[in-house]
């Protein structure tokens, strides 16, 4: 079978290429591109988030209205965050000058062990979300998501939950959508974002909460997905989220990504290999420009299973696909929808764009580096969006992060 994808490489200040898919059924005269993104530069936060940084939101109502960012800590402490002020971000190749962002809080646990019951030693909390107080409730909520990273099992298991502001009173975990396939626990919990709810209304029968993972086996997918959810309206709710498909990719094994044996033109998502891993996403406006964003992890090389070969990024064995690069994918929100709506097929959708942002700081060659990246959160209101990279004093030692920050135009 032959490679249905073609490509097209641009340079537009840093870089970034474009995918073309065929039998496309909407129109794309409002797509986002990287050139609508400018850069302004980035901060240091404190200890508390080494090993961890995997979620974070923009709150507006934070820091006393001037807006702050929370930010789940290390995986060491189960899910924990901070409000954490937003710094004057400086443009510099040197980590050590960024200015260090003061924290709001102390840490605050907000799952009451929840995430521990799904896995207590392979599960963390990994996206975070707020959502408007609904229906009957009574208060704001605040969302997480729970990354199970080694479910090497064809059973599901739930990865949402939420709690109340400042993390009193946690309720869950939840599964998204019924425990049958297409959803699984495979295909959600590594980041949770909203979505307008225009948008909403438009494609997802008003669901505003998205979340998605990479797991290319056990029934998850090879490829990112993308589910849609409604928010709870209840104080104590019970059974699972109402869920629709946005996004998710075909397993296709061992013919796409076995072990030593795949094909790359074999699957459903350009060049996918069992490395690759999204840690972020968001809903990207500027005028009538939009997109889904996903920010992680791309490998480059093959699907090499086994011991970590001489300068792998791992030390582990396992898969390596070496070289990396952290990417951003954009994806057309029309063409989401339509998959929402059932109008097409849900591993049709491919991103127009990948863009590998030359400003994070631990690129080497080509973007290509063994630094890692975190979540990815947007400020609508003030037209910001905020990118986490991770590795810094080493990805296997200190495994520090840095905030990026980029201005839409």
């Amino acid at each position: 079978m032959k490679n249905r994808w073609t490509l097209t490489a641009v340079l537009f200040g840093c870089a970034w290429f474009f995918f073309s898919a065929p039998n496309s059924i909407v129109s794309h005269a409002a797509r986002l591109a990287p050139g609508n993104l400018a850069y302004q530069g980035a901060f240091r936060l404190s200890g508390e988030f080494n090993w961890g940084a995997r979620g974070m939101v923009y709150y507006p109502q934070g820091n006393g209205g001037a807006g702050s960012l929370l930010i789940i800590g290390s995986d060491l402490n189960q899910a924990e965050f901070a409000h954490v002020e937003i710094p004057q971000p400086i443009i510099s190749r040197d980590y050590g000058s960024l200015p260090v962002a003061r924290l709001l809080s102390g840490m605050i646990n907000f799952d009451g062990n929840i995430v521990e019951s799904v896995s207590p030693d392979t599960a963390f909390a990994s996206g975070i979300a707020c959502v408007p107080r609904r229906g009957s409730q009574g208060s704001d909520k605040l969302y997480g998501s729970i990354d199970q990273w080694y479910g090497v099992v064809d059973d599901t298991h739930p990865t949402i939950w939420f709690s109340e502001m400042d993390g009193s009173n946690p309720r869950g975990p939840y599964h998204v959508g019924p425990a049958a396939l297409p959803y699984h626990g495979n295909k959600a919990g590594d980041f949770l974002f909203a979505v307008p709810q225009g948008y909403a209304d438009q494609y997802l029968g008003g669901r505003i909460l998205v979340t998605g993972k990479t797991r290319g086996a056990f029934n998850g997918s090879m490829g990112p997905t993308l589910f849609a959810f409604h928010p709870w309206s209840e104080e104590n709710p019970v059974g699972h989220t109402d869920a629709v498909p946005m996004l998710w990719y075909r397993i296709r094994y061992p013919e796409c990504a076995g072990p030593n044996v795949g094909d790359k033109a074999l699957c459903d998502y350009p060049g996918f290999t069992m490395c690759d891993k999204w840690e972020g996403g968001g809903f990207v406006e500027s005028g009538a420009n939009r997109a889904i964003l996903l920010l992680g992890i791309k490998g480059l090389g093959s699907n090499y299973y086994g011991e970590p070969p001489s300068g792998a990024c791992l030390d582990s064995k396992g898969y390596h696909c070496d070289p990396y690069q952290r990417q951003v994918v954009f994806y057309d929100v029309d063409e989401l929808g339509q998959v929402a709506l059932g109008q097409r097929d849900p591993w049709t959708v491919v991103p127009y764009a990948v863009w590998i942002p030359q400003e994070f700081l631990l690129n080497g060659s080509d973007g290509v580096s063994c630094g890692q990246t975190g979540d990815l959160t947007v400020d609508a209101a003030g037209k910001r969006v905020f990118m986490i990279e991770k590795g810094f004093g080493g990805h296997l030692n200190e495994n520090a992060a840095a905030v990026h920050i980029w201005k839409l135009n």
